[in-house]
């Protein structure tokens, strides 16, 4: 065990796991954060055998198979209660006529009408809000199933004070080490410069209404984090998602995507080239990225919903300069909705994860549960004072906006704490203004406009 172990152990305890156990032991069709949970409470101290045959014994017994589900029904019916593991989420239906006030989903037993009690709803808010994974005791008396007991699989509350206190005890070259091993990757892999990227793909996640983009060769692990750490992020493919599922479902009078999550990361936005993403969620997306708001068929609807859209490079020699216009749609690279772009990761420069024995971390982590509690929460933490101290010579106010918000998500995962020295500093603002400058350059090369045909410079007092 390396020192900044031992320190991260000392100083935050249970929030800590074994992450090469944890990921080798996986849950398999339980998210990362959940099956981790679960292997920390089975298995405390440490995950052994007879913790991880116990935690398996659990799971059989109470995960439902799909092909399962009306054996299990059936359950239900004769015995009257069933106790199930699932992710429930719970929606309220107000009004005369509403057969239910609650409305209960139940994926693995394609139940999305049953009652949820009071009690319940009052111990466990986030079920009304995006969901819960847990166990569900579930009562059915011939006419009503309710959910009528439930214990979550995930942390419901988190000091997120204690992690900025606990943040002191290390400098940034063993904080950097954490954070990548907590994502699950091995930190020896990668240089200085390696993680400050790697980390930046999680800027949406802590950052609220910031839109970036990310390419690079296949299995770098773009999407990786964004499928297993957190419970607020969600992976959807740009070609498929239709605008009731994005913004607002004007049948159903459901919250659309955007609104749900803290991030939606569109994966493989580079296979949609030919037919670019469809003309109603990129208008609206265009409305969306600019004010935080947009509105549906009379609906508005406000959000603080992050964007990342990730793609592998375009086939053939890679050409930087030309890079976006190669991998979008031509009617999504108008120069105003570019302009919306904070910045672009340079996803090109991470070399593919390759041998997992050799690509996946060796260390101990924060536990996936606490830290997807821990990078929403930040999301509310501001560095103002830090950014004052930031002066930018030739930018617009959309350039100094981007530039903000990437340094203020950067202080929020690599300095939490809020303490920085010069030189720290200055190595966040020249990554922030190196992603935004790559807007600026792409923008000039296709559109020609002279506003983007400058340099942005910076200086730190």
């Amino acid at each position: 065990m390396e020192l900044w172990e031992s320190l991260l152990k000392d100083n935050f305890g249970s929030a800590v796991v074994d992450k090469p156990k944890a990921i080798k032991n996986e849950i398999q069709g339980l998210p990362r954060y959940v099956s981790e949970y679960l292997l920390g409470y089975f298995c405390e101290d440490e995950i052994t055998e007879s913790g991880l045959q116990e935690t398996n014994r659990y799971i059989a017994e109470h995960r439902i198979d799909s092909k399962e589900k009306e054996k299990f029904k059936n359950t239900l019916r004769v015995d009257g209660v069933l106790k199930v593991i699932d992710k429930f989420k719970v929606k309220i239906n107000l009004g005369k006529g509403k057969k239910n006030p609650t409305q209960l989903e139940i994926p693995s037993l394609a139940i999305n009408n049953a009652e949820a009690d009071d009690a319940v709803l009052a111990e466990h808010p986030r079920l009304m809000i995006d969901g819960l994974w847990g166990m569900g005791e579930i009562n059915y008396n011939g006419t009503e199933t309710k959910l009528v007991n439930f214990k979550p699989f995930q942390l419901s509350d988190i000091d997120v004070d204690e992690l900025k206190e606990g943040r002191s005890a290390f400098n940034s070259d063993e904080w950097l080490n954490i954070m990548i091993s907590t994502v699950g990757l091995n930190y020896e892999n990668y240089s200085r410069r390696e993680k400050l990227i790697l980390l930046s793909r999680l800027i949406p996640m802590v950052e609220n209404n910031i839109f970036m983009m990310e390419f690079g060769t296949p299995g770098t692990g773009k999407t990786y984090a964004y499928e297993n750490i957190s419970s607020y992020s969600r992976v959807i493919s740009g070609s498929n998602i239709t605008g009731p599922q994005l913004f607002y479902n004007l049948g159903t009078n459901q919250d659309g995507l955007l609104v749900q999550y803290d991030v939606l990361l569109f994966d493989e936005i580079d296979k949609i080239k030919k037919s670019g993403l469809a003309e109603d969620i990129y208008s609206k997306l265009f409305q969306y990225l600019e004010s935080g708001k947009f509105d549906r068929g009379g609906v508005e609807k406000v959000s603080e919903c992050g964007i990342m859209m990730v793609g592998n490079l375009p086939p053939g020699e890679f050409d930087k300069n030309n890079l976006l216009v190669n991998a979008l749609n031509p009617g999504n690279t108008s120069s105003a909705f570019l302009d919306r772009l904070a910045g672009v990761v340079p996803g090109w420069e991470i070399k593919s994860i390759g041998n997992p024995n050799m690509a996946y971390t060796k260390n101990f982590g924060f536990a996936a549960d606490y830290f997807s509690e821990v990078i929403h929460k930040l999301r509310r933490t501001d560095y103002q004072y830090i950014k004052n101290r930031i002066r930018l010579d030739e930018a617009s106010g959309r350039d100094t906006k981007a530039i903000h918000r990437i340094v203020n998500g950067m202080m929020k995962l690599v300095y939490p704490h809020g303490e920085i020295s010069d030189n720290e500093l200055k190595e966040i603002v020249e990554l922030a203004v190196e992603y935004r400058q790559f807007v600026c350059d792409q923008n000039y090369s296709i559109s020609k406009e002279n506003i983007f045909n400058k340099k942005i410079e910076f200086s730190i007092y």
